[in-house]
């Protein structure tokens, strides 16, 4: 019996996106997201037949399983029986003569085994915020090849949450307008956002599920069941992070109200420099919201972010030559001095000769820094935590790279103390520099050779 499988208004919206257009299908779960991916693979296979090759890709091989029985049963209800599926390779070959290929990704080195040299028009991440990483579906762009007519595409599908949820609402999300064309990275994107309220197929006891996160987790609850990529904070700070009460305006608290302001850094070059501005109040404040800010509490009040803007886990690679410049800048717009702290790793020269370290190229371009008390990790992030429990510490809200990516830090699954090192952790870092504050002396790195004898003197002589 031929059964047959109609797109629901939401997936209908989907369809209706022009086809030279990137699609982010992002929203809360039960929406109807990987159907949408579906049918779009489907319409794509139907119209350009011999020409279309599809990739489809998901982070874990048992929940790519998954898609191809679902995937399977959509096409044998368009095609029957002649849907040829091989399951060494994974490919489906249509009677039409098109393909699609679907592999589970979750490095770049598993990438280079499937994606090297060939060539795709239409290429579809699922479940886009569990992975694979930014950079690895970045690297997939460049196997979207083809000609004769074919719109090649990208389509990423995925709920709030995960290692790349930053990343995704950064791009695709934060300040779109759903259903509006826009640019990005020199290709057009549409954001289309579902609920479980866009899918009619599910049963009512699938949408009471909900309810009970409800009460228990209501940052999980907006997340999930609204599809507000705001709402959820990673689990290292969940029960913690409040952004209504320690996210303030700038223009509330002018820069005399701060015992001092200093520069923290953590470096990175092909890895994301942060740094951030941030001191202590000098008195207590009251906001016009009436909030009170102590005295003493700590704020991070300004930031400067070296992150390449198409992925917030990669830097630029500027020299500190090249960066000091922007941090005098943000020194000078805070009436404050270009001096600070910076990770003490920094002050390590080459192969401990006499090479110029980081710290020194941001010495010689005028940014006085001393390395930081650094210690373990987890005694810095858990005097962090204190803080913000205390009522004790606040963001300002112009720190947009910075409430992009510490709120919704993970746990490292080893060590559930610290966060995940994977993680884009480099504003927590850096925040947790200038809280630690300056160690104690200059670090010094000698020569790998051999140190001097001291000479043998045994008598003592009193001045």
């Amino acid at each position: 019996m031929k059964v047959e499988i109609r797109p629901t208004p939401y997936q209908s919206q989907v369809l209706s996106v022009p086809e030279d257009h990137f699609v982010f299908l992002g929203g809360g779960r039960g929406g109807g997201k990987s159907m949408a991916l579906q049918f779009l693979i489907l319409r794509h296979c139907d119209q350009y037949t011999t020409r279309a090759k599809v990739l489809v890709t998901r982070r874990r091989l048992k929940s790519l399983i998954q898609f191809a029985e679902e995937m399977r049963a959509l096409l044998r209800s368009a095609y029957g029986r002649e849907v040829a599926y091989n399951q060494n390779d994974s490919v489906f070959r249509l009677p039409n003569g098109a393909t699609i290929q679907l592999t589970h990704v979750e490095s770049p080195s598993a990438l280079s085994d499937v994606a090297q040299g060939m060539s795709f028009t239409l290429i579809a991440v699922d479940e886009a915020g569990e992975g694979p990483s930014m950079e690895v579906i970045d690297q997939l762009g460049l196997s979207l090849r083809g000609g004769g007519g074919v719109p090649l595409r990208v389509i990423l599908a995925g709920n709030p949450g995960g290692a790349n949820h930053s990343a995704l609402a950064e791009r695709y999300v934060t300040a779109r307008e759903p259903w509006a064309p826009f640019e990005f990275a020199g290709n057009t994107w549409v954001y289309a956002p579902s609920t479980v309220d866009d899918n009619p197929h599910l049963p009512t006891a699938y949408r009471k599920n909900f309810e009970v996160l409800r009460h228990t987790d209501p940052a999980i609850y907006r997340a999930m069941r609204l599809g507000d990529w705001s709402a959820l904070v990673g689990d290292y700070f969940q029960g913690i992070w409040s952004a209504e009460r320690m996210v303030i305006d700038h223009h509330d608290v002018p820069p005399e109200c701060f015992s001092t302001l200093k520069l923290s850094i953590d470096w990175g070059s092909a890895a994301p420099m942060a740094a951030v501005l941030a001191g202590q109040l000098a008195f207590d404040i009251r906001l016009p919201d009436d909030r009170v800010l102590p005295k003493g509490a700590w704020v991070i009040y300004d930031e400067h972010a070296e992150i390449d803007p198409r992925n917030l886990a990669r830097g630029t690679g500027r020299t500190p030559g090249q960066i000091a410049p922007a941090l005098h800048a943000m020194a000078g717009r805070n009436r404050c001095r270009a001096r600070g702290v910076i990770d003490s790793a920094a002050e390590a020269r080459t192969a401990g000769r006499l090479e110029a370290s980081i710290s020194d190229l941001f010495r010689a371009a005028g940014i006085r820094v001393t390395p930081a008390k650094k210690g373990a990790r987890v005694p810095r992030f858990e005097h962090l935590k204190q803080l913000m429990v205390n009522g004790e510490f606040f963001v300002a809200s112009r720190c947009r790279y910075w409430l992009a990516t510490v709120p919704s830090l993970p746990r490292d699954s080893r060590i559930p103390e610290d966060v995940d090192t994977k993680a884009n952790d480099h504003f927590l870092d850096a925040t947790s520099y200038a809280i630690a504050g300056e160690a104690q002396g200059r670090v010094r790195v000698t020569a790998f050779g051999a140190s001097q004898r001291e000479p043998n003197i045994t008598k003592v002589i009193r001045v």
